[in-house]
């Protein structure tokens, strides 16, 4: 078996600071001497590698997908990508020469061999998606392997499945567990892995950190687990928001400190057994 799809079925580790317990999915590391990490790159390894036949023999060994310039995800397809000796292509929607040229996460992919590219004016997700599509269909020379934003569920469950499996190391009781969640696909999976295993969970609290209303996305992945959904924590999406555990403890300022914060101010963590799931930290590339 491929050795990055073996470290991505590895369990990772649950650790306990100040009474709290934490789902350290920020320690999955796959890449060695790289501080790339969490679910999302566990979802494209599996996600890339499930493919990878089809990928080499249909799609010329090419796969694209599309993100806002903020977002890690082009960074960890095109290095996913890169491991599988793969082409990369991150389209864009409405983002300047100078933007491109200075972004960290687009001089990352660039530097994981990849191609980062403003593909069309308007910058919502549909839109450059659907842009994306047309190269696709224009001609062989764009031929790729397209991997929709928030990790495409439709097509392929193992990106499901793959998280979902990290919820068996969780304890089986809990007064309280708490999600950072962008797209709702993680916490969906996360909520089908507490099925799966039969975790008995008091409350599950998925913190959506700002945007569109994910509850849609979540009920479609997460199998009927019961889960209290937090819109919004008070803080705008691109805000950097400083959070840390304890001293080399660092959570990701655009998801997992605010979720953090959110239930600092909001739950009896003294007297309630919580889990705080940690997602990924990307703070290294922000």
């Amino acid at each position: 078996m491929d050795e990055l799809i073996k470290k991505a079925a590895e369990l990772t580790p649950i650790q306990e600071y100040n009474g709290v317990l934490y789902k350290r999915d920020d320690l999955f590391m796959p890449f060695p001497g790289e501080m790339l990490n969490g679910g999302k790159v566990r979802q494209a390894i599996n996600l890339i590698y499930n493919n990878l036949d089809l990928i080499r023999k249909e799609y010329h060994s090419q796969v694209a997908t599309t993100c806002q310039k903020d977002s890690p995800q082009g960074m960890i397809i095109s290095r996913v990508a890169k491991g599988y000796n793969l082409g990369c292509f991150v389209g864009y929607g409405n983002l300047s020469p100078k933007t491109l040229a200075e972004n960290k996460f687009i001089n990352q992919i660039r530097q994981n061999d990849g191609i980062a590219e403003s593909i069309i004016n308007q910058g919502f997700d549909n839109a450059i998606t659907n842009r994306l599509i047309k190269l696709q269909e224009a001609g062989t020379g764009n031929n790729f392997f397209i991997i929709k934003f928030g990790i495409d569920v439709e097509k392929n469950p193992i990106v499901i499945d793959c998280i979902a499996d990290q919820v068996k190391n969780i304890p089986n009781t809990l007064d309280n567990l708490v999600i950072p969640t962008g797209s709702g696909i993680t916490a969906g999976s996360i909520l089908r892995g507490i099925q799966k295993y039969g975790k008995k969970i008091k409350k599950i609290y998925v913190v959506h950190i700002s945007g569109m209303d994910r509850n849609e996305k979540i009920n479609s992945i997460e199998g009927g687990v019961p889960y209290i959904y937090v819109k919004g924590t008070g803080f705008k999406y691109p805000q950097k928001v400083k959070g840390n555990v304890t001293e080399g403890f660092e959570l990701d300022y655009i998801y997992e400190a605010k979720a953090y914060d959110w239930m600092l101010h909001n739950l009896d963590i003294r007297n309630e057994k919580t889990l705080f799931w940690c997602v990924g930290n990307a703070n290294y590339y922000r």
